[in-house]
């Protein structure tokens, strides 16, 4: 078994199964990259950009150092520890969001866990 197989087969429960393989397989390549830029829309217009960077686990319980920062606005700055596996799934969320819809932003579930402190939802494998 390849590492890129086996890092998929340990992070498969914690992100919704084989059936997400291919954006599971993408997230765990972009989590090796260490960061990614994004864009949050705002209601009823306009946007903005955020980038998310951070120091992971190998495995997906060990935890993940991340910062989440507004580079229009450098005074803005998140810091805050997850389990690897829920970077992972946002991960997956924002590729797969970028892929469908040209957006790129973390999902719903993030933002709310950030701001409100609500617990991420559980995956369905």
């Amino acid at each position: 078994m390849s590492q890129e197989a086996a890092q998929v087969a340990l992070f498969a429960p914690y992100c919704g199964g084989l059936s997400r393989e291919g954006w599971l397989q993408r997230s765990l390549d972009q989590l090796a990259l260490r960061r990614v830029s994004g864009l949050r829309p705002l209601h009823p217009n306009g946007a903005h950009r955020f980038e998310l960077s951070w120091t992971y686990g190998v495995a997906p319980q060990q935890p993940s150092q991340c910062e989440l920062a507004f580079p229009d606005q450098p005074d803005i700055r998140y810091s805050f520890t997850v389990p690897t596996h829920h970077l992972v799934c946002w991960l997956m969320d924002l590729l797969q969001d970028r892929a469908v819809s040209g957006g790129g932003d973390l999902p719903e579930s993030f933002w709310r866990w950030l701001i409100l402190g609500e617990a991420p939802p559980p995956v369905s494998s």
